[in-house]
């Protein structure tokens, strides 16, 4: 989807994480009306160890399929289970790339994570592509690094696997897009780290002017 990082942020990116506490649901049964036997039949969505003991009875209207309710449901206690974490943040009129449910890329300046900076300059030769990074990226030893550039019209380019050349710069084997450099808008972002570490990923549920 898109990037928001704290170049096009206006306020901190704010994280959330909620426990799990002893009134959780612990599995999902669906009812739905099936297509062979003409009647409602249910269907018990569970992950390993859940027990079944507060179960969330969901009713669905126009699946009469039982592989399908059983997707749907497993969906349903999946997030629950693992839909835990939370994110707020405040850009300008970006956030209305995004929409309901959109996939998006999003970062802070905590440590450890991925580091947000402006691309500066763009060379190819060798069968590479040179990226130059406003702000010096720290690489780890034994580890693989990626890198993620904003596109103009704020989508993400990548994951690129990406190879260190010196502090500042970087290189990946191919690009997808070419970089406006003229700062008639804005330019590009990069985002780096590792790669099971490189950005939060979100599912965008709400977008308030």
């Amino acid at each position: 989807g898109h990037m928001y990082t704290p170049q096009n942020m206006t306020e901190q990116l704010k994280r959330s994480f909620t426990l799990p506490a002893p009134d959780d649901y612990d599995g999902v049964d669906i009812k739905y009306i099936d297509e062979k036997t003409r009647a409602t039949e249910v269907v018990r969505c569970r992950l390993p160890g859940d027990l079944g003991l507060r179960v969330q009875t969901i009713t669905l209207k126009g699946v009469t399929n039982r592989d399908k309710a059983w997707r749907v449901g497993m969906r349903m206690r999946r997030a629950q289970v693992y839909r835990n974490k939370s994110y707020s943040w405040s850009t300008e009129f970006d956030a209305l790339n995004s929409g309901y449910l959109s996939y998006d890329a999003v970062a802070d300046d905590i440590p450890g994570y991925g580091q947000s900076s402006i691309l500066l300059g763009m060379t190819t030769g060798n069968g590479l592509v040179l990226l130059e990074s406003s702000e010096p990226l720290t690489w780890k030893t034994g580890v693989s690094h990626v890198v993620g550039l904003r596109r103009p019209d704020g989508t993400v380019s990548g994951p690129w696997p990406a190879t260190r050349f010196d502090d500042f710069r970087l290189t990946i084997v191919s690009l997808d897009f070419e970089p406006d450099f003229s700062w008639g808008v804005d330019p590009p972002h990069l985002l780096f780290g590792e790669s099971t570490r490189w950005c939060y990923p979100v599912l965008i549920t709400s977008i308030a002017p």
